[in-house]
């Protein structure tokens, strides 16, 4: 093989000559303008109202704005000055808001992002069967299988909780063992409460859960 001969950089590609031919060796990035889409919330139960804000610091002579609020093809608003759009959902399911951006020279930038709701109903049995399945582990005195059901950050303190109260787990289970009420189904932290409180003594208190979404997609109990 020829040694490399010359070495040019044009509009943003840069040339490799060699045996003779013209190359196209790599893409020089660091120009093109960007723009980014942030949703508020990404997750809720719907209906829900989600603020949606386009920043376009990068793109100079921003002319015309198009969202199309569902990812659906089809654009709901245009102008040039729509940077941020209230839009609600009346219905669950996984969105993704697009939104396109042209300037003075017609150059069109796009960007996406992911909306997710879910039916409160439907929510709230998942959660139910995540709480449930961690107290049918405790009954049976399965302390990892318990665990299995924990925020992957709180799962040491509760293994040790847990063996420490190796011998009371089964009243544990019992005492915990009510359905719970969907309160708070925003963002990647939800809370559920039990619709009654429950008795420990001659004291009642109400049984707060709070749940987090973690990275394979499951809803984790983190604190009750």
């Amino acid at each position: 093989m020829k040694p490399v001969l010359w070495l040019r950089k044009s509009a943003g590609v840069l040339f490799v000559l060699m045996c003779g031919i013209g190359m196209a060796y790599g893409m020089d990035h660091s120009r093109t303008p960007l723009v980014k889409i942030r949703a508020s919330p990404e997750r809720d139960v719907a209906p829900s109202t989600v603020s949606l804000r386009v920043f376009t610091d990068s793109v100079p002579e921003v002319e015309l704005i198009a969202w199309d609020y569902e990812g659906d093809g089809r654009f709901d608003a245009e102008g040039p000055h729509l940077h941020s759009q209230t839009v609600t959902f009346s219905s669950a399911g996984h969105f993704s808001p697009r939104v396109i951006v042209t300037n003075t020279q017609g150059q069109t930038f796009e960007a996406t992002t992911d909306v997710v709701l879910e039916n409160p109903e439907d929510l709230q049995a998942a959660l139910n069967a995540r709480w449930s399945g961690m107290l049918a582990a405790l009954a049976k005195q399965d302390i990892e299988g318990a665990v299995a059901f924990v925020a992957i950050r709180r799962r040491d303190a509760m293994r040790h909780d847990w063996t420490v109260l190796a011998d009371h787990l089964g009243e544990i289970a019992n005492l915990f063992s009510v359905p719970l009420q969907l309160t708070d189904g925003q963002g990647f932290r939800v809370v559920a409460k039990s619709i009654d409180p429950l008795p420990m003594g001659k004291i009642q208190f109400p049984l707060e859960v709070e749940f987090v979404w973690e990275a394979d997609h499951q809803w984790y109990i983190k604190n009750f």
